[in-house]
């Protein structure tokens, strides 16, 4: 029987278009994809991005997954204006990091945007990875504990699952409604290093198609309902250097997505 999960071309994946989400939106519609990322540069994105964007989408049919990303820190976050961006183009789910220093900071600007969001019933979900202040998914769970909103999830990336030692079973024991959707990929089991700078490397440079690299892939795949959309984050410095033309690049990464899943 046919795989019916839905997947999603990740933003990541053709990081020379971040201020050019239209197109990237048309090279996913147009290779073939069901669904799409949107990353939001707040210093380029306008209302007229807005408008671009929210018509390619509905043009081709395409399911907006997610938008990125919100960084929850000391500094302006810009989520205001995401928020806003998404509501417009039909996100369903918007992306957050942290370097607050505490959980409860952390908690409580993800209540205040989730308030924002729950209009549209858009979930903002917070990623955990090494190099963050919420650094696994025990970190994240009880972040998301204490936001005073039902809109609230986690984001399970395949790669930070295993750079943070966060496990299988961990995940398995989590209630599945805090997983709105995740992000799939492949790599080597050991980073090039494990500094701070190494890891982010690895999430910018390093990641490999699945099936590609060394991860139990399949395993993570089966945590998950059908029903829950796969972002295919493969952000990937062969892949770039590989298929500079957007569209080869694309559609290789599908091909080889639909031939793992």
């Amino acid at each position: 029987m046919a795989n019916e999960r839905l997947i999603s071309l990740a933003a990541g994946v053709i990081p020379e278009l971040m201020d050019n989400p239209s197109r990237f939106v048309e090279i996913a519609a147009s290779t073939g994809w069901k669904g799409t990322g949107v990353w939001f540069d707040p210093f380029s994105w306008t209302d007229k991005t807005t408008v671009e964007v929210a018509k390619r989408i509905e043009d081709a049919g395409l399911e907006a997954v997610d938008m990125e990303v919100i960084r929850l820190g000391p500094k302006a976050d810009h989520g205001e204006a995401l928020i806003e961006a998404a509501i417009a183009v039909g996100a369903k789910n918007i992306l957050t990091v942290s370097s607050y220093p505490t959980m409860e900071e952390t908690a409580e600007r993800l209540t205040e945007l989730c308030l924002l969001a729950s209009e549209r019933n858009i979930c903002i979900c917070l990623e955990f990875m090494r190099f963050t202040s919420v650094k696994n998914l025990s970190d994240a769970l009880s972040t998301v504990a204490m936001v005073e909103a039902d809109n609230v999830g986690v984001l399970v990336d395949l790669l930070h699952v295993h750079r943070s030692g966060t496990s299988y079973d961990e995940i398995a024991s989590v209630d599945p409604a805090l997983f709105p959707y995740v992000q799939w990929c492949d790599a080597k089991v050991e980073p090039v290093g494990w500094s701070d700078k190494n890891l982010i490397t690895d999430a910018l440079d390093d990641r490999m198609i699945p099936g590609e690299g060394e991860l139990p892939v399949a395993a993570f795949t089966s945590l998950f309902d059908e029903s829950v959309p796969f972002a295919i984050e493969v952000r990937s410095k062969a892949l770039r250097d590989g298929f500079p033309i957007y569209e080869d690049r694309s559609r290789h990464l599908l091909d080889l997505t639909l031939a793992a899943l």
